[in-house]
């Protein structure tokens, strides 16, 4: 064997591994025509709130003008989150704006205005449909977006490179990180729920591209997890695979053009809900966080099989109360609210089964008095500065009972709904004027309180006298906060 002047026989042969080395290392880039592609279907989210903006990344799916990103870079998947309830969006979902860049050395600039079509709140996915110029004006008949094409995980396995492409938070230009996928996360229905990679994602990858060698997007970078029992940070994404069907075929039908969020089931009163935790939720050992609507019959009580931790969610995204295995609803609850179960994973990794009910408790009658002997009253609460009407309720309560000890126990949940209205003779929510019409109201002087949202309960004094009816009006109920 002959060897390169001045090189013994092992130099030459560490020369020739280098060599070699560095044409895999070549080997593994990706193709610069794939590489411009994926450059140019990538784009740039951003959603205007209050005190600032979210920011994400996106990728141009279709040639029409379809944005495929995370919902939590438009919207809200987990409550708490920046003062919303899971599955409605940041502003009115109407103004997303849509940056692109047309080469690796181009500022992303925002070009389009989208709006969200299709959400899903269990798989933090969304699709954004372009609506109009950045400026307001009309997308330009005959526009065809670049695009990448879905492609599905089946080909994959644990060492295939993948590139990650996406707007990191403070990043103008595109940024690519390539790596390989490291493995797979299933759920309890043997389907694919999350890609691990190696590939780094930071904040602002959320909602790009995972590609794979051919060019075709695989996975939705979604989250970065780490902890104590984590060596490294690790990078996980949803395979597109789990992008519900309806959206590809509503695709492939016609534009898209009206609004579907799914993943947030709807309770109905009377009526049993069987669901499924399967672990799609939260990636590794996360549990579950699953939602529910509620329905319009109040007050109500929400029982779930087994007795999961669960809690009732306004719409601003914050607690306002917790149980196990059942919660009750009142009639004081904010309109809006959704049920949040925690479901986490069993040691087995097994499906949890859940059944879910929601039981409408019947008002109590009034008093013993016959109807000759009962009014309607009518009335308004208003707050003491404006005059604007104040939501809430008014309650009268039954004679000989200490009517603010008795709401004193029920605001601070030591009491249920049902027992609250038993002791009462009369109640009545008020719409948006404040105006309320309390029902079955006895003759006499009654003890009554006014409990508006936001306000210190008020305790009020209604008195019926023998010659009114049978509808009373009533001075307007003043509150002051």
């Amino acid at each position: 064997m002959r060897t390169m002047p001045g090189l013994g026989v092992a130099s030459f042969m560490l020369v020739s591994a280098l060599a070699s080395a560095l044409g895999v290392a070549r080997a593994q880039d990706l193709e610069a025509t794939i590489t411009d592609r994926g450059v140019r279907a990538a784009v740039r989210v951003q959603v205007d709130v209050a005190g600032g903006s979210s920011t994400g990344s996106g990728a141009f799916v279709d040639p029409r003008g379809y944005v495929l990103t995370n919902l939590h870079v438009v919207g809200f998947v987990r409550h708490g989150e920046r003062g919303g309830v899971p599955g409605t969006f940041f502003g009115d979902g109407q103004h997303v704006q849509i940056a692109t860049v047309d080469s690796d050395r181009d500022t992303a600039r925002t070009q389009w205005i989208g709006r969200v079509v299709r959400a899903d709140v269990r798989l933090d996915l969304a699709l954004v449909r372009v609506v109009a110029r950045a400026d307001g004006t009309p997308v330009p008949a005959g526009t065809v977006f670049p695009y990448v094409e879905l492609g599905p995980t089946t080909a994959l396995h644990p060492g295939v490179s993948l590139w990650c492409f996406g707007f990191p938070l403070g990043v103008r230009t595109i940024n690519v990180t390539g790596g390989h996928m490291t493995g797979f996360q299933m759920n309890t229905r043997g389907e694919v729920s999350w890609i691990r990679t190696d590939a780094e994602f930071n904040p602002g990858n959320s909602g790009g591209m995972l590609l794979d060698r051919a060019g075709r997007l695989v996975a939705v970078p979604t989250a970065v997890w780490s902890g104590r029992e984590t060596l490294e940070p690790i990078e996980v994404a949803r395979p597109t695979e789990r992008i519900p069907r309806e959206w590809l075929e509503a695709l492939g039908r016609a534009d898209v053009a009206d609004v579907r969020v799914t993943g947030i089931l709807q309770l109905q009163a009377g009526v049993e809900l069987s669901d499924e935790s399967v672990g799609d939720g939260g990636a590794l050992e996360a549990p579950d966080v699953l939602y529910y609507a509620l329905p319009v019959e109040r007050p109500g009580l929400v029982q779930i099989t087994p007795a999961l931790p669960l809690g009732l969610i306004a719409p601003n995204g914050r607690a306002v109360r917790e149980g196990r295995g059942r919660l009750a609803i009142g009639p004081m609850d904010p309109e809006g609210s959704i049920v949040a179960v925690v479901s986490p994973r069993t040691a087995d990794a097994a499906t949890v089964a859940l059944r879910l009910s929601y039981a409408a408790e019947p008002r109590p009658t009034p008093s013993q008095a016959g109807a000759a002997d009962r009014v309607r009253v009518r009335g308004r609460m208003i707050d003491r500065r404006t005059g604007r009407g104040v939501q809430g309720l008014i309650v009268v309560g039954a004679p000989g009972l200490d009517l603010a000890h008795h709401v004193a126990l029920f605001l601070g949940g030591r009491i249920s709904d049902a027992q609250f209205q038993s002791g009462l003779v009369a109640s009545a929510r008020t719409d948006a004027a404040g105006a309320y019409l309390l029902e079955g109201v006895p003759r006499g002087s009654f003890a009554g309180a006014a409990l508006g949202v936001g306000y210190p309960p008020s305790m009020i004094t209604l008195t019926v006298r023998p010659e009114e009816g049978p509808v009373v009006d009533v001075n307007p109920i003043v509150l002051g906060r």
